[in-house]
């Protein structure tokens, strides 16, 4: 995970492989020909019913922020929760970011398809019930798309970060329950407990 801080590294090559010890993590990479790292990508999910059953949105950032994936469903359920139907949806961007389920598939696969090592990085089973949905093909027969494998990575106790997060960046804040924000919320709340700046 990247950090802002200070940013001194010690690198050690032997033959193929070349180990990176930065000092503000204590964190080891390990780089050999034909591997690559591993991206975290924070997740968050909008759901339109009480069971979390109805996909609204969807929104994927990476742990370095330069890779970011965000898709809506179009249509949107039609009867939703009354709270999300007042604040969820005037959140939503709509336009290119609408998508019918066959072509969010096809999307979110493609766009996998381009990350090393997908790791996906959640706070709630509901999302990542949903996103796995999402990649299977929803309710399409035979979904588009490249077939990819993600691992999973549970992500507890996150609340505390999280708001802090949102304190720290109240030029997000009225964005609060998009998509898109609530998963850089989760990365920036990732990098806060880690004692990187976010």
């Amino acid at each position: 995970m990247p950090c802002a801080r200070r940013r001194r590294s010690l690198t050690i090559r032997t033959g193929k492989c070349r180990v990176t010890a930065r000092s503000i993590t204590a964190r080891l990479e390990l780089r050999i020909d034909g591997w690559t790292r591993v991206v975290k990508l924070f997740l968050d999910v909008e759901w339109a019913d009480v069971l979390a059953s109805e996909l609204v949105s969807i929104a994927l950032v990476s742990d370095d922020g330069q890779h970011q994936f965000y898709g809506e469903r179009d249509p949107l359920p039609a009867e939703p929760l009354p709270w999300v139907a007042s604040v969820v949806y005037p959140l939503l961007e709509r336009g290119v970011s609408a998508m019918n389920d066959a072509a969010l598939t096809r999307c979110l696969r493609e766009f996998l398809a381009t990350i090393p090592g997908p790791q996906m990085c959640y706070d709630s089973g509901h999302d990542r019930g949903l996103c796995q949905f999402v990649i299977d093909g929803m309710d399409e027969v035979e979904p588009e798309g490249p077939a990819v494998d993600v691992r999973w990575q549970r992500l507890d106790d996150m609340a505390s970060a999280c708001e802090r997060w949102w304190k720290d960046h109240p030029e997000h804040r009225s964005q609060r329950h998009h998509a898109r924000f609530d998963a850089m919320a989760l990365r920036g709340a990732y990098l806060i407990q880690r004692g990187c700046e976010s």
